[in-house]
């Protein structure tokens, strides 16, 4: 049986925007984020390590060294990017952004895709890739200056017109408070 065509009253309902987040709250997932991506790289570290001969028999871990320690990190780098691009596509959250009520989304409100997840994922090492830069010019001699490389993609916010961190203005998306859970709080 053919789905009923919607009338034109109902096909021209517009939605409105989701408001944006506030930066605090924002601000707040992350810290949740950081403290689930932990134990995430610890369990993706235990599988590395187990494949990678890599052992704790001396009661201290090795410190891997050459083409190893190449891999590990470019594996790391990978598993991080599958966790957050499976999590930021097709409208499923993290359980940080479920706790606090948010959700990404693309700059029109949709579904974010998985091209706009991979360009995110990727703009949101501009900050750390400038904070170790600046430290390597630097050095550990130096002041601190290098701390706010690190947060550069957060520090964005404050000047953004819409505050947006910088990895969500490159992708074109936004994190916004979750309609559904707005409703229950």
């Amino acid at each position: 049986m053919p789905s009923p065509v919607p009338s034109a009253s109902e096909s021209s309902i517009v939605h409105e925007p989701l408001p944006l987040a506030s930066l605090w709250r924002r601000f707040g997932a992350f810290v949740h984020e950081l403290l689930f991506l932990v134990a995430y790289l610890f369990i993706v570290g235990l599988i590395f390590a187990s494949f990678s001969g890599e052992s704790m028999s001396s009661g201290r871990p090795q410190v891997l060294a050459g083409p190893v320690a190449v891999l590990q990190q470019v594996y790391l780098f990978l598993s991080i990017g599958a966790y957050f691009i499976y999590f930021w596509v097709d409208g499923r959250r993290t359980l940080a952004f479920k706790t606090w009520s948010l959700r990404l989304v693309s700059a029109e409100g949709g579904d974010v895709t998985r091209k706009q997840a991979v360009i995110r994922y990727v703009a949101t090492w501009f900050g750390p890739v400038l904070g170790l830069a600046m430290y390597m010019m630097i050095g550990r001699t130096g002041t601190a200056w290098w701390i706010f490389g690190v947060f550069a993609n957060f520090l964005w916010a404050f000047v953004d017109r819409d505050r947006q961190f910088l990895h969500d203005r490159v992708a074109g998306t936004r994190i916004v408070r979750d309609r559904d859970q707005m409703a229950v709080r």
